[in-house]
């Protein structure tokens, strides 16, 4: 199979004739029916049904035109389930944000889950340049090019997570065969750091047991969710990339519903990457990630590589 620079050439190669890859996609012209159709034909790989699929041009040609029916129904049923875990280099600081702030344990939801690896962020291990956080034997570990901002002070705080729990269109089950082989049709060819920490973190939910996922549409679901929530502690609704595929109407719904919730006067966290019409900025290389506790403003609270690869804190 070809490393991640020669798949990212392929699939370069395929928006420029998207011919053959219309044949599966049909009228699809989502920004994100190339990431499932490339999980289609990834996951062809790892089953063994066209092994040479990602080897070249014209093997993927030939896998697109002798696998089109399987290809179709792949596409049309899975969404994308990347579940990077290095994301939560960004996440933590904010969690601990409104652990400080409000002196509260945490229940944590978090919208287009996947897997829910990330409910599990304080059993990983943090190494930020001016500081550590998280379990020394963790079996995901994390060197986190920070920019020298996130402030030691911040990796003190006492954090308790007391619930987790999310919400995905079709929850993926990371400790089952099938589930991890779903996950890894989603990680570009060539990444084996992305792999390493896949398989870590699907490992220590095995042994720390899975977080509650619910089945559904989280828009259509939050408001209920939101109701049954605790006064006792601060439930922190989170995201990390999902709310790009709901489209401008889908994330402005969203927003009205966690601001109805943020009025009733229990506590309420808000930690999510912006989509573009949501951007202070123009910069579109890399993510703005956003912190609110109710009553308080929105915050610009860092930006974020797309993948976790580097955090810059603002605060």
């Amino acid at each position: 199979m070809l490393g991640a620079p020669a798949y990212a050439r392929l699939a370069g190669r395929l928006a420029v004739d998207p011919a053959p890859a219309a044949r599966v996609l049909g009228d699809d012209e989502s920004w994100y029916a190339a990431l499932r159709l490339f999980g289609a034909v990834h996951y062809l790989v790892l089953t063994g049904v066209a092994p040479e699929a990602l080897s070249g041009w014209d093997q993927l040609l030939q896998a697109l035109t002798r696998h089109e029916d399987a290809l179709r129904a792949f596409v049309a049923a899975q969404d994308v389930q990347t579940n990077e875990v290095q994301r939560c280099v960004g996440l933590l600081p904010c969690f601990l944000t409104v652990a400080q702030e409000t002196g509260l344990p945490l229940e944590l939801l978090e919208l287009g889950a996947s897997a829910g690896l990330n409910l599990q962020f304080d059993r990983y291990r943090y190494r930020y340049a001016r500081g550590t956080w998280g379990p020394d034997d963790a079996l995901v570990a994390f060197d986190v090019a920070d920019r020298g901002t996130v402030p030691p002070g911040l990796l003190k705080t006492p954090l308790v997570v007391r619930a987790r729990s999310g919400v995905d269109l079709a929850p993926v089950d990371a400790t089952s065969d099938e589930g991890m082989l779903l996950l890894r049709a989603f990680v570009w060819p060539g990444r084996d750091d992305r792999l390493q920490r896949l398989r870590g973190a699907a490992t220590t939910m095995a042994l720390a047991g899975r977080p509650r996922l619910v089945a559904g549409d989280y828009v259509q679901l939050l408001p209920s969710l939101l109701d049954a929530r605790p006064s006792d502690a601060a439930t922190v609704v989170f995201q990390t990339a999902s709310t790009g595929y709901i489209g401008a109407d889908g994330r402005a719904t969203l927003r009205a519903t966690l601001e109805r919730a943020g009025a009733d006067g229990r506590p309420l966290a808000w930690v999510s990457t912006r989509a573009s019409e949501e951007r202070e900025g123009d910069d579109d290389s890399s993510w703005e990630l956003e912190l609110r506790l109710w009553p308080g403003p929105a915050r610009l609270a860092a930006r974020l590589d797309f993948h976790g690869n580097w955090v810059e804190w603002l605060g």
